[in-house]
């Protein structure tokens, strides 16, 4: 690690540097790399869809478990377990959708 920051150039290849910067050592990249970290990079829309997806799925794995475990059919483990994992995805979800409603709190805070 030590060999990797003394591989930066050190203290001294910042001096110099002016209130803005040096912007002579911006990497620039081209539209060809922009595109293909685009492509590469879920949206946050499609994140936030599969997540949802995934909770319900969770939640109706568990109903259909504890139904057979009523019935006899799946093991009490099992039933545990799927309900656990359930219990972990809608905290998770909560958890999501509490952090989006407060950043949206904090848009609506923000003066234009």
């Amino acid at each position: 690690m030590v060999d990797a920051i003394s591989g930066l150039g050190g203290v001294s290849s910042l001096r110099g540097v002016g209130a803005l910067g040096d912007t002579s050592r911006v990497r620039q990249y081209s539209t060809s790399e922009a595109q293909a970290v685009n492509q590469t990079q879920e949206s946050f829309a499609d994140s936030m869809a599969q997540a949802l997806n995934s909770t319900s799925q969770d939640l109706k794995s568990a109903e259909a478990a504890s139904i057979g475990g009523m019935r006899g059919e799946t093991s009490a483990q099992n039933v545990v377990e799927a309900v656990m994992k359930a219990e972990l995805s809608l905290q998770s979800a909560l958890a999501i959708r509490d952090k989006v409603v407060e950043a949206y709190q904090e848009f609506s805070r923000m003066s234009i």
